[in-house]
């Protein structure tokens, strides 16, 4: 069985299933993006959909930062504007520390189900 877990990242989404991940506008997008990366995708797969919500692997703290940093992305972005490279790094890191969470997440339940 194939676990697959999907959050939502501000306004994206995010599956990930081992090493494996894709983002999209909905979680269908995001599902049918990582579907293609996989092999044999038609096996029986479980799908977990993610609340954000903070827990011991992305606290709220993280969150938090990570939120006003894709902000100042935004208004960088809206602006034509290149985002400050100190943050730019800290956001990059804050998102691979949120992945990393959710495949330690991802890790935790398939041994709960096994």
């Amino acid at each position: 069985m194939r676990t697959v877990v999907v959050n939502q990242s501000g306004r994206i989404f995010r599956a990930v299933s081992g090493e494996k991940q894709s983002v999209g506008k909905t979680i269908g997008e995001a599902v049918d993006a990582l579907t293609q990366q996989l092999e044999n995708g038609n096996q029986e797969t479980l799908f977990i959909v993610q609340r954000f919500q903070p827990d011991e692997f992305f606290t709220a703290e993280q969150q938090e930062r990570l939120s006003q940093l894709m902000q100042k992305l935004r208004q960088a972005e809206a602006e034509n504007k290149e985002m400050n490279p100190k943050e730019r790094a800290e956001l990059e890191k804050l998102i691979d520390e949120e992945l990393e969470g959710s495949a330690r997440r991802a890790e935790t339940i398939a041994t709960l189900i096994k």
